[in-house]
């Protein structure tokens, strides 16, 4: 991944664990996800930086259902970029399946690689990769942005969480 040459960061802690909204001078490119606290203060901020996270913090108080950040996926394949700007049409409160993902893309076959793009995706939660379930309607993957396993129970249940508080707030 190419980084850009200047980084601006903002971060929150929430009940489901830090978030830093990692931006360049053009927008939101990476939204880091982790159970424990930042290392580093925010001490170069900008303003899509400290959007991102009122943004957020406005999404998971159920009062925001789209996202309104200028977002910077230069570094991402073209491919990648395609994938994810697909996951984004998929709506707040609903679920769909890899499939049924892939079949939105343009490929109802590809739900493999709809799911590696789920794995991919650089910008959880702002580009909805929890809103892509099983075919039978379950999850047993998520990565959320957090460098532990997709199976790990914590992840999971962040994906879980996700999906419950959008059904409730539709």
């Amino acid at each position: 991944m190419m980084i850009p040459e200047q980084i601006f960061f903002s971060s929150m802690c929430t009940e489901m664990g830090y978030m830093r909204a990692l931006c360049s001078s053009d927008g939101l490119f990476r939204l880091v996800w982790q159970q424990h606290a930042f290392k580093l203060p925010d001490e170069v901020e900008s303003n899509i930086s400290r959007e991102t996270i009122r943004q957020l913090s406005l999404y998971l108080s159920g009062k925001l259902k789209c996202f309104n950040v200028p977002l910077d996926l230069s570094a991402q394949s073209k491919a990648l970029q395609r994938w994810l700007e697909v996951m984004m049409t998929i709506p707040y409160g609903k679920t769909v399946t890899y499939a049924d993902y892939a079949g939105l893309w343009g490929n109802r076959r590809a739900a493999r690689a709809a799911g590696h793009a789920c794995q991919k995706n650089c910008l959880p939660i702002i580009i909805p990769c929890h809103r892509v379930v099983r075919n039978y309607g379950g999850f047993n993957n998520y990565s959320g942005g957090d460098t532990c396993s997709p199976r790990d129970p914590a992840n999971i249940a962040r994906k879980r969480c996700l999906i419950e508080m959008e059904k409730q707030n539709t």
